[in-house]
Protein backbone atom coordinates (compact mmCIF):
# COMPACT_ATOMS: atom_id res chain seq x y z
CA UNK A 1 0.00 0.00 0.00
CA UNK A 2 1.30 3.22 -1.17
CA UNK A 3 0.52 5.69 1.85
CA UNK A 4 0.69 9.40 0.97
CA UNK A 5 -0.65 11.28 3.82
CA UNK A 6 2.95 12.33 4.56
CA UNK A 7 4.43 15.46 3.35
CA UNK A 8 7.69 14.54 1.88
CA UNK A 9 11.17 15.87 2.52
CA UNK A 10 13.75 17.86 0.63
CA UNK A 11 16.34 15.08 1.88
CA UNK A 12 14.81 12.49 -0.42
CA UNK A 13 17.33 9.54 -0.65
CA UNK A 14 18.64 8.36 -3.61
CA UNK A 15 19.93 4.84 -5.25
CA UNK A 16 23.48 6.19 -4.37
CA UNK A 17 22.64 7.78 -1.08
CA UNK A 18 21.54 4.68 0.46
CA UNK A 19 24.68 3.09 1.99
CA UNK A 20 23.90 1.79 5.20
CA UNK A 21 20.94 -0.07 7.20
CA UNK A 22 20.39 -0.36 11.04
CA UNK A 23 17.94 -2.98 12.02
CA UNK A 24 17.09 -2.64 15.54
CA UNK A 25 15.11 -5.65 16.57
CA UNK A 26 15.49 -7.98 19.82
CA UNK A 27 15.22 -11.26 17.95
CA UNK A 28 18.57 -12.33 16.28
CA UNK A 29 16.59 -14.93 13.70
CA UNK A 30 14.34 -11.94 12.57
CA UNK A 31 17.15 -9.91 12.17
CA UNK A 32 19.43 -12.54 10.15
CA UNK A 33 16.65 -13.19 7.86
CA UNK A 34 15.89 -9.50 7.23
CA UNK A 35 19.63 -8.96 6.68
CA UNK A 36 19.76 -12.19 4.13
CA UNK A 37 16.79 -10.03 2.25
CA UNK A 38 18.78 -6.99 1.85
CA UNK A 39 22.41 -8.55 0.70
CA UNK A 40 20.25 -10.89 -1.94
CA UNK A 41 18.24 -7.90 -3.27
CA UNK A 42 21.78 -6.03 -3.37
CA UNK A 43 23.18 -8.71 -5.03
CA UNK A 44 20.26 -8.89 -7.95
CA UNK A 45 20.24 -5.48 -8.77
CA UNK A 46 16.80 -4.93 -7.56
CA UNK A 47 18.51 -1.93 -4.34
CA UNK A 48 21.97 -0.54 -4.15
CA UNK A 49 24.23 -2.56 -1.96
CA UNK A 50 24.59 -1.47 1.37
CA UNK A 51 25.83 -2.13 4.62
CA UNK A 52 23.91 -3.90 7.73
CA UNK A 53 24.31 -3.43 11.22
CA UNK A 54 22.22 -5.13 14.21
CA UNK A 55 21.06 -3.67 17.43
CA UNK A 56 19.35 -5.89 19.45
CA UNK A 57 18.45 -4.01 22.59
CA UNK A 58 17.51 -0.20 22.82
CA UNK A 59 20.56 0.64 24.56
CA UNK A 60 22.86 -0.44 21.53
CA UNK A 61 20.77 1.34 18.81
CA UNK A 62 21.20 4.17 21.25
CA UNK A 63 25.51 3.81 21.63
CA UNK A 64 25.38 3.84 17.32
CA UNK A 65 23.04 6.04 16.72
CA UNK A 66 23.60 8.70 19.47
CA UNK A 67 26.96 8.30 20.88
CA UNK A 68 29.22 6.95 18.01
CA UNK A 69 27.32 8.88 15.69
CA UNK A 70 26.76 6.86 12.85
CA UNK A 71 24.90 7.29 10.24
CA UNK A 72 22.29 5.64 8.72
CA UNK A 73 19.97 5.80 5.61
CA UNK A 74 17.12 3.68 6.68
CA UNK A 75 16.41 1.84 10.39
CA UNK A 76 14.31 -0.83 10.38
CA UNK A 77 12.69 -0.66 13.75
CA UNK A 78 10.46 -3.08 15.72
CA UNK A 79 8.15 -1.37 18.93
CA UNK A 80 8.38 -4.15 21.44
CA UNK A 81 12.07 -3.90 22.51
CA UNK A 82 13.38 -4.47 26.36
CA UNK A 83 13.59 -0.81 28.02
CA UNK A 84 16.46 1.15 28.29
CA UNK A 85 15.33 3.16 31.54
CA UNK A 86 18.58 5.07 31.91
CA UNK A 87 17.57 7.44 28.76
CA UNK A 88 13.30 7.32 29.15
CA UNK A 89 13.48 4.53 26.10
CA UNK A 90 10.72 1.52 27.04
CA UNK A 91 9.77 0.93 23.74
CA UNK A 92 10.72 1.35 19.92
CA UNK A 93 8.30 3.82 19.28
CA UNK A 94 10.38 6.45 22.18
CA UNK A 95 13.53 5.34 20.08
CA UNK A 96 11.72 6.48 17.02
CA UNK A 97 10.57 9.57 18.84
CA UNK A 98 13.88 10.17 19.57
CA UNK A 99 15.30 9.99 16.17
CA UNK A 100 12.57 12.18 14.77
CA UNK A 101 13.30 14.71 17.85
CA UNK A 102 17.25 14.58 16.77
CA UNK A 103 16.52 15.55 13.55
CA UNK A 104 18.95 12.75 12.07
CA UNK A 105 18.66 12.39 8.34
CA UNK A 106 17.44 8.47 8.62
CA UNK A 107 14.34 6.74 7.48
CA UNK A 108 12.14 5.14 9.88
CA UNK A 109 10.52 1.33 8.67
CA UNK A 110 8.65 0.66 11.58
CA UNK A 111 8.05 -3.47 11.71
CA UNK A 112 5.84 -4.30 14.40
CA UNK A 113 3.60 -7.50 15.47
CA UNK A 114 0.81 -5.17 16.48
CA UNK A 115 -1.98 -5.00 15.18
CA UNK A 116 -4.17 -2.52 17.80
CA UNK A 117 -5.83 0.11 16.32
CA UNK A 118 -4.92 2.95 18.62
CA UNK A 119 -1.17 1.63 19.01
CA UNK A 120 -0.89 2.20 15.49
CA UNK A 121 -2.10 5.56 15.12
CA UNK A 122 -0.26 6.59 17.70
CA UNK A 123 2.71 5.05 16.77
CA UNK A 124 2.14 6.70 13.19
CA UNK A 125 1.23 10.20 14.71
CA UNK A 126 4.53 10.20 16.99
CA UNK A 127 6.94 8.82 14.78
CA UNK A 128 5.49 9.32 11.43
CA UNK A 129 7.30 6.53 10.00
CA UNK A 130 8.05 6.42 5.93
CA UNK A 131 7.42 2.63 5.58
CA UNK A 132 4.89 0.83 8.49
CA UNK A 133 5.14 -3.23 7.99
CA UNK A 134 3.20 -6.16 10.32
CA UNK A 135 6.07 -8.24 10.79
CA UNK A 136 3.65 -11.51 9.86
CA UNK A 137 3.76 -10.08 6.73
CA UNK A 138 7.50 -9.40 6.47
CA UNK A 139 8.70 -11.48 3.37
CA UNK A 140 11.21 -10.40 0.61
CA UNK A 141 8.24 -8.70 -1.58
CA UNK A 142 6.97 -6.10 1.11
CA UNK A 143 10.55 -6.07 3.03
CA UNK A 144 12.22 -4.68 -0.72
CA UNK A 145 8.85 -3.04 -1.74
CA UNK A 146 9.29 -0.40 0.94
CA UNK A 147 13.07 0.32 0.56
CA UNK A 148 12.32 0.86 -3.02
CA UNK A 149 9.43 3.18 -1.93
CA UNK A 150 11.35 4.74 1.01
CA UNK A 151 14.17 5.46 -2.21
CA UNK A 152 11.58 7.56 -4.12
CA UNK A 153 10.45 9.44 -1.07
CA UNK A 154 7.54 7.22 -1.22
CA UNK A 155 6.21 6.52 2.59
CA UNK A 156 5.00 2.91 2.10
CA UNK A 157 2.47 0.83 4.33
CA UNK A 158 1.57 -2.38 4.13
CA UNK A 159 -2.35 -3.94 2.99
CA UNK A 160 -2.38 -5.01 6.79
CA UNK A 161 -1.90 -1.49 8.24
CA UNK A 162 -3.95 -0.06 5.94
CA UNK A 163 -6.97 -2.46 6.90
CA UNK A 164 -6.41 -2.08 11.04
CA UNK A 165 -6.38 1.49 10.33
CA UNK A 166 -9.50 2.40 8.35
CA UNK A 167 -11.21 0.37 11.23
CA UNK A 168 -13.12 2.68 13.49
CA UNK A 169 -12.57 3.89 16.69
CA UNK A 170 -12.48 7.45 18.36
CA UNK A 171 -10.96 6.53 21.74
CA UNK A 172 -7.07 8.06 22.15
CA UNK A 173 -4.26 6.42 23.95
CA UNK A 174 -1.43 8.62 24.87
CA UNK A 175 1.17 7.71 28.27
CA UNK A 176 3.66 10.33 29.17
CA UNK A 177 6.78 9.27 30.28
CA UNK A 178 5.72 9.37 33.74
CA UNK A 179 3.38 6.79 32.86
CA UNK A 180 5.83 4.43 31.10
CA UNK A 181 8.09 4.89 33.90
CA UNK A 182 5.46 3.54 36.56
CA UNK A 183 4.43 0.63 34.59
CA UNK A 184 8.14 -0.20 33.80
CA UNK A 185 8.05 -0.53 37.47
CA UNK A 186 5.44 -2.27 38.59
CA UNK A 187 6.48 -4.69 35.55
CA UNK A 188 9.47 -5.41 38.03
CA UNK A 189 7.42 -6.47 40.72
CA UNK A 190 8.31 -3.04 42.44
CA UNK A 191 6.06 -1.91 45.41
CA UNK A 192 4.04 0.86 45.45
CA UNK A 193 5.44 2.60 48.29
CA UNK A 194 9.31 1.99 46.46
CA UNK A 195 7.84 3.28 42.99
CA UNK A 196 7.17 6.57 45.00
CA UNK A 197 11.05 6.57 46.25
CA UNK A 198 12.63 5.94 42.40
CA UNK A 199 9.85 8.92 41.00
CA UNK A 200 9.77 11.09 43.93
CA UNK A 201 5.81 10.96 44.12
CA UNK A 202 4.03 10.70 47.48
CA UNK A 203 2.41 7.01 47.59
CA UNK A 204 -1.14 8.76 47.17
CA UNK A 205 0.02 10.13 43.87
CA UNK A 206 1.42 6.46 42.81
CA UNK A 207 -1.92 5.19 43.81
CA UNK A 208 -3.62 7.65 41.72
CA UNK A 209 -1.65 7.33 38.45
CA UNK A 210 -2.13 3.41 38.65
CA UNK A 211 -5.95 4.64 38.63
CA UNK A 212 -5.80 6.63 35.82
CA UNK A 213 -3.55 3.74 33.76
CA UNK A 214 -6.48 1.61 34.67
CA UNK A 215 -8.91 3.54 33.05
CA UNK A 216 -6.26 4.58 30.25
CA UNK A 217 -6.21 1.26 29.22
CA UNK A 218 -9.67 -0.33 29.99
CA UNK A 219 -8.15 -2.68 32.81
CA UNK A 220 -10.31 -3.41 35.83
CA UNK A 221 -8.90 -1.15 38.81
CA UNK A 222 -6.92 -2.68 41.22
CA UNK A 223 -5.59 -5.27 38.90
CA UNK A 224 -1.71 -4.80 38.31
CA UNK A 225 -0.74 -7.78 36.55
CA UNK A 226 -3.27 -7.45 33.83
CA UNK A 227 -2.53 -3.34 33.53
CA UNK A 228 1.22 -4.49 33.00
CA UNK A 229 0.07 -7.28 30.81
CA UNK A 230 -2.00 -5.38 28.50
CA UNK A 231 0.94 -2.55 28.61
CA UNK A 232 3.30 -5.70 27.19
CA UNK A 233 0.50 -6.35 24.66
CA UNK A 234 0.57 -2.87 23.45
CA UNK A 235 3.98 -2.51 23.09
CA UNK A 236 4.01 0.41 25.44
CA UNK A 237 7.01 -1.54 27.76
Amino acid sequence: MDYRGRRKGKDCLTERALQSILIVEDHQLSCQGYELIVEQAGCKGTIPKVTVQQAHSLKKAYQLLFKEAVHFDIVFLDICMPAYPEKDLYSGEDMGRLIVEKQLKTRILVMTSLTDKLRLEEILQTIKPHGFLVKGEVDEYHLIGAIQHILKDQPYYSSTIGKILRGESNAEVYLSTDEKKLLYLLSKGIRNKEIGEHLCWSLSKVEKRKRVLHKKLGIEKGNTMALVNRAKELGII
